[in-house]
């Protein structure tokens, strides 16, 4: 569980980082991208270990009340759904063109529409990792 949060805050890092602190993003991001402890950001930062569990606690706060209010994250995910359902529909009609000789130029156009839907999967997953 604790996992699937920190993938959680760390996109929405991603997503909504520029709107925090430069100091509060910093702290974050070595916490939730660089994988630091608390400790060892305490230390760079000159603070104690409960300032960094403070920032990070508000940090994490302030992330998802922009996702509550912006949307941002569940729009991501709600158009990669679509696609993957695009991509679903399009293979189920490459099957059926291959069922029949003269589908064969349909195919043709199903696979280069895979090849494009591809292409938007791989842009969505690589903004998910930034």
């Amino acid at each position: 569980m604790e996992i699937d949060k920190n993938l959680r805050i760390g996109r929405l890092l991603g997503i909504y980082g520029g709107l925090l602190t430069e100091r509060q993003y910093d702290i974050m991001s070595m916490y939730f991208d660089d994988d630091l402890s608390l400790s060892e950001i305490a230390e760079q930062f000159g603070i104690s270990r409960q300032g960094v569990h403070d920032t990070v606690k508000r940090g994490e706060e302030t992330l998802e009340n922009y996702e509550k209010v912006l949307g941002l994250s569940s729009a991501q995910d709600k158009q990669r759904d679509q696609l993957l359902e695009f991509k679903a529909q399009a293979l189920a009609a490459l099957e059926e063109c291959r069922k029949v000789t003269f589908g064969k130029n349909i195919a043709e156009k199903v696979i280069v529409l895979l090849e494009n839907l591809d292409t938007k999967l791989m842009d969505y997953e690589n903004t998910d990792i930034n």
